[in-house]
C-alpha cells in the first residue's frame, strides 16, 4: 500500500511539472510564419550593422548613398529575403521589445568580438609596416654611409637650432637690455664734441 502511494505521488509530481512547462511555453509569443525567426534575425542584423559602420566611414555622403543600397541588397540576397520581409519582421519585433532585446544582446556580443578581432589585426599590420619601414631605412643607410652621416649631422643641427630658439625665447628681457645698452665709444665722442675749447678739463689733458 505504501509503495502504491509513493508511485502515485511521483506521477502527480510529473504531471505538475508537465503542466508547468506547458504554461511557460504557452506564455512565450509564437513567431508567425511570415516573420524571420529571432535566431536568424540576429545574424541578419549583425550583417546590417556591419554595413552601417562601413557606410558611416565613407567621407562623402553622395558616395555613401550610392553604395548603401547595393550593400543592403547584398545582405538580403545572402539570406534569401527582401526589404519587405525584413521591414515586416522588424516591425513585429518592435511590438515585442523583450524578444528584440534578446536578439540585440547576441548582436552586440558578436559585434564587440568582431571589433576586438579587427583592432588586433590592424595593430599587427601597423607594427609590421613600421618594422618594414625601419628595415628599409637601415638597409639604405648601410648601403650609403655618407647619407647616414649627413642625416645624423642634420638631426644634430636641428637639435642645436631648437635649443638656441628656446633659449632666446626664454630671455627676451636680456636681449632687449643688450640692444638698448649705451655705446661707451659713442658717449666719449659726444662728450669731447660738446666740451668748449677753454674748459679746464682740456688744459689738464694737455699737461
Amino acid at each position: 500500500m505504501l509503495r502504491k502511494n509513493n508511485v502515485l505521488d511521483t506521477m502527480r509530481r510529473f504531471c505538475w511539472v508537465g503542466l508547468l512547462f506547458i504554461v511557460i511555453g504557452g506564455c512565450k509569443p509564437k513567431i508567425p510564419e511570415n516573420i524571420i525567426h529571432p535566431s536568424r534575425m540576429g545574424v541578419i542584423l549583425y550583417d546590417i550593422h556591419v554595413v552601417d559602420g562601413y557606410i558611416a566611414s565613407i567621407p562623402k555622403q553622395d558616395s555613401a548613398k550610392k553604395v548603401s543600397a547595393a550593400f543592403y541588397k547584398g545582405v538580403y540576397r545572402k539570406f534569401s529575403i527582401d526589404s519587405a520581409i525584413f521591414t515586416r519582421s522588424m516591425n513585429y519585433y518592435y511590438d515585442h521589445p523583450d524578444v528584440l532585446s534578446n536578439i540585440y544582446d547576441r548582436v552586440t556580443t558578436s559585434l564587440k568580438k568582431s571589433k576586438d578581432s579587427v583592432d588586433k589585426i590592424q595593430r599587427k599590420i601597423m607594427l609590421k609596416a613600421e618594422a618594414l619601414q625601419k628595415k628599409k631605412r637601415d638597409s639604405i643607410e648601410k648601403a650609403n654611409p655618407k647619407m647616414a652621416a649627413a642625416k645624423a649631422e642634420a638631426v644634430q643641427k636641428l637639435k642645436k637650432d631648437s635649443i638656441a630658439k628656446v633659449a632666446a625665447s626664454l630671455n627676451p628681457v636680456n636681449k632687449v637690455k643688450k640692444d638698448n645698452a649705451p655705446d661707451p665709444t659713442l658717449d666719449k665722442a659726444m662728450s669731447k664734441r660738446q666740451m668748449p675749447k677753454g674748459a679746464p678739463g682740456q688744459g689738464a689733458l694737455k699737461n
